[in-house]
C-alpha cells in the first residue's frame, strides 16, 4: 500500500512555505515499512517501475490538490527511463495534469542528472517542460561524482544540494569555506538553491549564512500527509535569523577592534611614507603588531613596487617559498586596491580572504595617498581569527 507524503521547502528570505517535496510512503502486506530503494529497484522491470512512478505522480498530484496549496510549488521526482526519455509521457504531461485540476506552472521536476546517460535526450525533454511551463530542478548535486558540465547544458531553474554537503559544513573548517562558494556559483548560473538535509540549527546556520534560496529538512519539519502549522514554524526560522545577526554583529565587531588596534600604526606608516621614508623604516612600529603578516606598497595600475615587507614575528613558510617574491606583482583585482582608489584618504578594510603568498585566512588594510607626487596604495595583510563560534552541533 502506498501512500503520499509531503514535506515542505521553504525560503530563508520570505520566511514562508514555498513548496513542498511529494515522497512516497509505503508498507509490504505485513505492515512494514518499504524505502524507496525497495520500492523502485534496480531489477524491477521497465513497465512496472513507470507504472508505479506514474502512480506515485498522481497521489502527489491528488494529495496536493486537496490540500489546496495556493502560491506553491509541488517538487515531483521525475524518472528517466519512465517519463523524461518518453516523448509521449512528456507531450502529454500539460493534459495529465489538466486532469487532476493543476497547470504545469506549479510543478518542480527533480532530475537526477547522474543517472542518465543519454544527455542530449534528457536536454531535448527539459526544454520542452520548461516550454510547458514546468520548472525544472537537479536534485541531490553534489552527491557522488557530480558533472558541472552536464550541469550546464541541463540549465535547471533550481538545484538541490545533497544533504551530505551541508552535513560535512557542518563538521569540518574546509567543507564549511567550500558550502557558499558552491552556492554562489550556482546562483551565477541562474539557478536558485535549495540546502536539503537541515536537520539542526548549526546547519540551518550555515544554509542561511551561505545565502542558499530555500531550506528543507527535519529541523522545520518531517514528511508527514498534513504540513505543520505555520504558526510554528515561523519562530524556527526566525531563530535562524537571530543566530545570523547576532554572528553578524559579532564578526563586525571583531573587524572593527582589528581596525582600532591597528588604524593608528597604519597611518604613522602612511603619513611616514608621504614624507619619502622606505616603506621599511615607515612601518616599524606597524610590523610590531602581532597579527601583521606583512606590508606593500602599489602603484596606481596596482603593482607591487619592491618586496613585501615583513613583520618581525612572523616564520617563514618554506613550502611556499615560491610565492614569496611578489615584487612586481599585480594586485588590481583585489578589493583593497579597488576600493582604496575609490576612497582616497580613506582607510579600507577587507573581508576576509585566502592569501595567496601564504595559505593563510587574512584581511588587508590600504589606503590611496601620494608618495612623490604619485598616487599609490599602501598595505597590510592581518591574520585573521575567525571568533565567532557556530551553535552546537
Amino acid at each position: 500500500m502506498c501512500s503520499s507524503h509531503f514535506q515542505p521547502i521553504y525560503s530563508l528570505a520570505h520566511r514562508r512555505l514555498i513548496g513542498v517535496e511529494g515522497l512516497l510512503r509505503a508498507h509490504d502486506p505485513q505492515g512494514q515499512p518499504l524505502s524507496p530503494a525497495d520500492l523502485f529497484a534496480p531489477h524491477m522491470p521497465l513497465n512496472q517501475r513507470t507504472a508505479l512512478d506514474r502512480h506515485a505522480r498522481a497521489l502527489h498530484v491528488a494529495h496536493y490538490a486537496r490540500l489546496g496549496l495556493n502560491n506553491s510549488w509541488l517538487f515531483l521526482n521525475a524518472d528517466a527511463e519512465g517519463f523524461l526519455l518518453d516523448p509521449q509521457a512528456v507531450d502529454r504531461f500539460p493534459d495529465w495534469l489538466a486532469a487532476h485540476g493543476l497547470t504545469p506552472d506549479c510543478v518542480v521536476l527533480e532530475v537526477l542528472e547522474h543517472r542518465i546517460d543519454d544527455l542530449d535526450a534528457l536536454v531535448a525533454a527539459l526544454q520542452q517542460l520548461k516550454q510547458q511551463g514546468c520548472v525544472i530542478a537537479v536534485d541531490d548535486f553534489g552527491a557522488g561524482h557530480a558533472n558541472i558540465d552536464r550541469l550546464w547544458r541541463l540549465e535547471p531553474d533550481i538545484v538541490k544540494l545533497d544533504r551530505s554537503l551541508l552535513r560535512d559544513a557542518s563538521q569540518t573548517r574546509q567543507a564549511r569555506a567550500l558550502y557558499p562558494r558552491l552556492v554562489a556559483m550556482l546562483q551565477e548560473i541562474g539557478a536558485l538553491v535549495v540546502a536539503e538535509g537541515v536537520e539542526t540549527e548549526r546547519e540551518g546556520v550555515i544554509a542561511l549564512e551561505s545565502q542558499a534560496d530555500f531550506v528543507q529538512g527535519y529541523y522545520f519539519a518531517r514528511p508527514a500527509p498534513q504540513l505543520p502549522d505555520s504558526l510554528q514554524v515561523l519562530p524556527v526560522l526566525d531563530t535562524l535569523w537571530h543566530d545570523f545577526e547576532v554572528r553578524e554583529q559579532a564578526r563586525r565587531q571583531n573587524a572593527a577592534a582589528v581596525y582600532r588596534s591597528v588604524h593608528a600604526a597604519f597611518r604613522q606608516c602612511a603619513n611616514a611614507l608621504a614624507a619619502g621614508i622606505p616603506l621599511a623604516e615607515a612601518s616599524i612600529m606597524l610590523r610590531q603588531h602581532p597579527d601583521v603578516l606583512r606590508c606593500f606598497l602599489l602603484n596606481q595600475f596596482g603593482e607591487q613596487v619592491g618586496d613585501n615587507i615583513g613583520a618581525y614575528s612572523a616564520s617563514s613558510l618554506r613550502r611556499f617559498a615560491p610565492l614569496a617574491d611578489a615584487k612586481g606583482a599585480r594586485w588590481s583585482r583585489r578589493p583593497y586596491f579597488r576600493s582604496a582608489l575609490e576612497q582616497p584618504g580613506r582607510v579600507q578594510l577587507t573581508q576576509p580572504y585566502l592569501s595567496v603568498t601564504e595559505p593563510v585566512s587574512c584581511v588587508t588594510m590600504s589606503l590611496a595617498l601620494e608618495v612623490h607626487e604619485r598616487v599609490h596604495v599602501l598595505c597590510t595583510d592581518l591574520h585573521w581569527h575567525e571568533r565567532v563560534s557556530l551553535p552546537p552541533a
